[in-house]
C-alpha cells in the first residue's frame, strides 16, 4: 500500500523546503523527497545571498523579458518572506541594501537545518536518497508519485497535492543540447549533480507544457580548460566583473553588450553560443586595480583573476595590445580579427560612441588603455536553467491547452519563465515561489478530500 500524504514535495532545495514548511503550516501531512544524500540541493552550494531588485524599474532594466507578474511577486514578496524566515528562527548574517539589489545574506547550512526541523516539527518528513520517478494520475487528477531509492527500488507515495522543485535540468546533457545548443556540453556545471530534469520530464509525461525561454539559464563566467576548479573554489575563480571588461570569441569579435550584466549573469548564455563555447576576457590595469571610474561595477577583479590563473586558466599579462593579440592567437583566436575589433572599440568608447558600435556598448566605457593588459580564456558555467515547466501565478502546472493540472504545482527552477534575457536573484525564487506552491498544494489536497476521507484520515 502506498504511503498516505496530503502534499508531496519533490526536491529539498530552497524552493522545496520552503514549500514543505508552508504546507505543514497549512495543516497538510507533508513529505519532502530528495534525490541527494542530504537536503539543501544547489542552495547549499551557494553563497547564501537572498536578493532581488528593489523595484520593478530595476527588474525591467536588467531583465528585458520574462513573466512580469512573477517578477513582481519577487519584488513585493522578498521582504515579507524574509520576515517569515526570521519568524522560523533563521538568522541573517548581513543585509543587502544596494541601489540595484535588496535582501539578506545567511548561512545556507543553518537555513537548511532549520527548514528541515520545521517540517519535522509539523509532523512532516524529509526523505533523502529518494528520487522522483513519475507522477501518478487518475482521470487527469494527481494522486501521488512513484519514487526510487538509491538502489533503484521503486515505491509509491499517495497525495492529492504534488510540488515539483527538483532544481531544473542543468545536469542533463541531452536536454541542454536540445534546448540551449550544440556547445552546451562544454559548460561547467556550477551546481549540485542531481538536477537532471526529473521534474520537467515527469510533468511532460502527464501533459504539462513547457515554459518560454527554455534556451536560457543562470550561470557565470569561469576559466576555460585545462582549469577544472573543485566546487570549493567556484566562487573564488568566477569572473564577476565581465560587465566592465571586453569579451571576444575565437574570431576576435565582440558578440554582445557586456555592460548589460549586473554581475556577470548575462555573459554565460551568450558565450555558450560562440564557437566551442569559449571566449577571451580582456581588460586593462585600471580594471584590474579596481579604480573608481564612472559606470564601473563594484565587482572585485584582481583576486578572482589571479585565482583563475592559479587553477590553470589560460592567461596573459602583457605590455601591449599587439602582444595581447599574439596571446589570443596562441589559444586559437584570430589575431587579425582581434586587432581590428579592439581598435574600433577603443576609438568608439573614448569618443562616447559605444552605442553606435556594430555590437553596441551601452555602459562601462572602458577600453584597453593602461598597460599591462590582461586576458583570460573563459567558458560558461551553468547553475540552473531558467526555462522549465509552465505555471500560472498560483504555481499550478499548466497543460498544453493552458489549463491547470489538478493537484500539480511547480516552484523555483522547475517553474520556468520568470526571467528572460537577465537575472535578478536565484534563492529568492525558492523563497517566494516555494511557499505559494506549498500553501496552494495543501489547499488543493484539502478540497480533494471527501468528507468521509476527512473524518477517517
Amino acid at each position: 500500500m502506498a504511503d498516505q500524504w496530503d502534499v508531496i514535495v519533490c526536491g529539498a532545495g530552497m524552493a522545496g523546503l520552503c514549500a514543505g514548511v508552508a504546507a505543514t503550516e497549512a495543516g497538510a501531512r507533508t513529505v519532502v523527497v530528495e534525490k541527494g544524500e542530504r537536503p539543501g540541493g544547489s542552495m547549499r552550494m551557494s553563497g547564501g545571498t537572498v536578493w532581488t531588485a528593489p523595484s520593478m524599474a530595476w527588474m525591467e532594466r536588467y531583465v528585458p523579458g520574462g513573466d512580469r507578474v512573477r517578477q513582481r511577486q519577487l519584488v513585493e514578496g522578498i521582504g515579507p518572506n524574509l520576515g517569515w524566515l526570521a519568524g522560523l528562527g533563521v538568522r541573517f548574517t548581513a543585509p543587502i541594501d544596494l541601489e540595484r539589489q535588496t535582501g539578506q545574506e545567511l548561512d545556507v547550512n543553518a537555513l537548511t537545518e532549520r527548514l528541515v526541523e520545521r517540517i519535522q516539527a509539523g509532523h512532516g518528513q524529509v526523505r533523502t536518497s529518494t528520487a522522483l520517478d513519475a507522477i501518478e494520475t487518475v482521470d487527469g487528477r494527481v494522486t501521488g508519485v512513484r519514487v526510487r531509492d538509491g538502489q533503484g527500488r521503486r515505491s509509491s507515495l499517495s497525495g492529492r497535492g504534488v510540488v515539483l522543485a527538483t532544481g531544473g535540468f542543468q545536469g542533463n546533457h541531452e536536454l541542454l543540447a536540445r534546448y540551449i545548443g550544440r556547445w552546451a556540453d562544454r559548460m561547467l556545471r556550477r551546481a549540485n549533480p542531481n538536477s537532471v530534469g526529473e521534474g520537467l520530464l515527469a510533468a511532460l509525461e502527464v501533459g504539462a507544457r513547457t515554459s518560454p525561454n527554455l534556451s536560457t539559464f543562470y550561470g557565470h563566467t569561469m576559466p576555460a580548460p585545462p582549469a577544472d576548479p573543485p566546487p570549493g573554489r567556484w566562487t573564488a575563480v568566477t569572473q564577476y566583473f565581465s560587465q566592465d571588461a571586453i569579451l571576444v570569441n575565437e574570431r576576435g569579435e565582440r558578440f554582445f553588450d557586456e555592460s548589460r550584466s549586473l554581475a556577470d549573469e548575462t555573459a554565460p548564455f551568450e558565450i555558450v553560443h560562440q564557437p566551442n563555447a569559449r571566449a577571451f576576457l580582456l581588460f586593462d590595469e585600471r580594471i584590474y586595480r579596481g579604480d573608481d571610474m564612472p559606470g564601473r561595477s563594484p565587482a572585485r577583479v584582481g583576486p578572482n583573476f589571479d585565482n583563475a590563473v592559479e587553477v590553470g586558466g589560460p592567461s596573459a599579462t602583457v605590455g601591449s595590445i599587439v602582444e595581447l593579440a599574439d596571446a589570443l592567437a596562441g589559444w586559437g583566436g584570430s589575431r587579425r580579427g582581434f586587432l581590428a575589433e579592439i581598435e574600433e572599440f577603443n576609438e568608439a568608447v573614448a569618443a562616447g560612441r559605444g552605442s553606435e558600435l556594430r555590437v553596441r556598448r551601452s555602459g562601462s566605457p572602458f577600453g584597453l588603455v593602461e598597460p599591462p593588459f590582461r586576458a583570460l580564456a573563459v567558458r560558461p558555467a551553468i547553475t540552473f536553467t531558467l526555462g522549465g515547466i509552465d505555471v500560472d501565478p498560483e504555481f499550478r502546472v499548466l497543460d498544453r491547452a493552458g489549463r491547470p493540472i489538478s493537484g500539480l504545482f511547480a516552484a523555483g527552477a522547475d517553474a520556468g519563465g520568470t526571467y528572460q534575457g537577465g537575472y535578478m536573484g536565484g534563492l529568492v525564487l525558492g523563497l517566494v515561489q516555494g511557499p505559494i506552491a506549498g500553501r496552494n498544494a495543501a489547499a488543493e489536497a484539502r478540497s480533494a478530500t471527501s468528507p468521509r476521507e476527512a473524518s477517517t484520515g
